[in-house]
């Protein structure tokens, strides 16, 4: 019953708000900077390969240092010049004593979620043509090694991988862990040493797992320190596509968040395609996977991604009448301080219900986890947005007297 007084409450407030009219975040860039995409590889190490080449014949330009490796949404492997004021192709071209390749393009790198070249403080590997690997940071060295059991030679799905990575202090053998035996895709599973947290000792060790399927997911795993240094693995967020968290210093304090979307967005109001699932942040503390979504250090990283969301809809007016894109824009605009506003004027903009894309509550106001899908109550958009806000923490609820 707690909940139906809060959302009766909010359901007033929401009816008497006026109407008014109306990625990661360093890599995707505005105000006229754009990336030069000189090369994109499918392999990581060969896209690392051709950045050191074009460093090396850049030697004493402007632009030596300012090539990096990105690792996109899809996977693949962009090799880039900039951030930098590029207005065309033919233009940038000019700025270079060296010829650049016939494909090169510009871009704003909207879809770029990771450096993975150069970086002070992650390496990676990936288990691509290999079952092992070695990787060190700081003076962490550790080995990585993909195991596999199959019951059945003839049957390719009853090939059970686990991930292997056991952790070195010089000869002395600090922690070693396995991931669960389950059958995943020959693509996609991958190890990084990344320093997330400056609370221990030594950086941490994320292991990623693609588990396949059209829109699905990436398993993650963290081996780190807990506050009494005993070397622990913690199970991360499962992740819509293919590349799990990026890592970006988004508050500038020297140290990097986990950055993803929130994954409770798809299919909700819309069909994958039509969901916009917002930015979600979170930082690492010894052994705890803490949000920082309120933290107001990140309130211009929740503008940007809003004048994100914003330009896509000046570009296609239609988007301002889809219920996908409305509830990830009155999300980000929730983070900001404007969530019943926008709850209302996103109430203005719909055009009603899309069939099959809605939410539900119980018959008591909890949440539809709690009761049998068939006893499940229909919300209409307007309502079933502000209940997903509440119950996701968007917006902040009050207990009545």
């Amino acid at each position: 019953m707690y909940f139906l007084r809060v959302f009766s409450a909010l359901l007033l407030a929401f009816f008497v708000t006026p109407t008014l009219g109306n990625a990661t975040v360093t890599l995707s860039l505005s105000s006229g900077q754009t990336w030069l995409v000189l090369a994109s590889k499918q392999d990581a190490s060969e896209a690392v390969d051709l950045a050191e080449g074009f460093q090396q014949a850049l030697q004493g330009s402007p632009y030596q240092n300012k090539i990096r490796v990105a690792r996109s949404e899809n996977g693949w492997f962009a090799v880039v010049v900039g951030p930098a004021a590029f207005k065309s192709i033919r233009l940038a071209r000019e700025k270079f004593s060296i010829g650049l390749p016939e494909d090169a393009y510009l871009s704003r790198g909207r879809r770029y979620v990771e450096t993975v070249w150069p970086s002070k403080n992650l390496t990676f590997g990936e288990f691509k043509n290999q079952t092992h690997f070695s990787l060190e940071l700081e003076k962490l060295f550790i080995n990585a090694d993909l195991a596999t059991k199959q019951s059945d030679t003839t049957d390719k799905f009853s090939q059970n991988t686990s991930i292997q990575v056991a952790g070195w202090l010089g000869a002395d053998k600090l922690f070693s862990f396995e991931t669960e035996p389950s059958y995943f895709p020959d693509y996609g599973q991958s190890v990084e040493v990344i320093r997330l947290t400056d609370e221990t000792e030594f950086p941490q060790v994320v292991i990623k797992r693609f588990t396949g399927g059209a829109h699905c997911c990436v398993e993650q795993s963290i081996i780190t320190q807990d506050p009494d240094g005993n070397w622990v693995m913690i199970q991360a967020a499962m992740l819509d596509g293919v590349s799990g968290y990026s890592f970006d210093d988004l508050d500038g304090d020297g140290t990097v968040e986990l950055v993803s979307t929130d994954n409770s967005f798809h299919y909700l109001f819309a069909s994958y395609a039509g969901s916009f699932a917002p930015l979600y942040i979170e930082k690492l503390s010894f052994d705890e996977i803490l949000s920082v979504n309120h933290d107001s250090a990140y309130l211009p990283v929740f503008r940007k991604e809003l004048e994100y969301l914003e330009s896509l809809a000046e570009a296609d007016a239609t988007l301002w009448h889809k219920n996908g894109f409305l509830a990830g824009w009155a999300a980000i605009r929730a983070r900001l301080g404007e969530g019943m506003q926008a709850v209302a004027e996103a109430t203005q903009k719909s055009k009603g219900d899309e069939e099959g894309f809605q939410n539900f509550v119980c018959p008591d106001g909890s949440p539809s986890s709690a009761c049998d899908y068939e006893n499940a109550v229909v919300l209409p958009f307007p309502v079933g947005l502000m209940v997903h806000l509440i119950e996701n923490g968007y917006l902040p609820v009050r207990e009545l007297p």
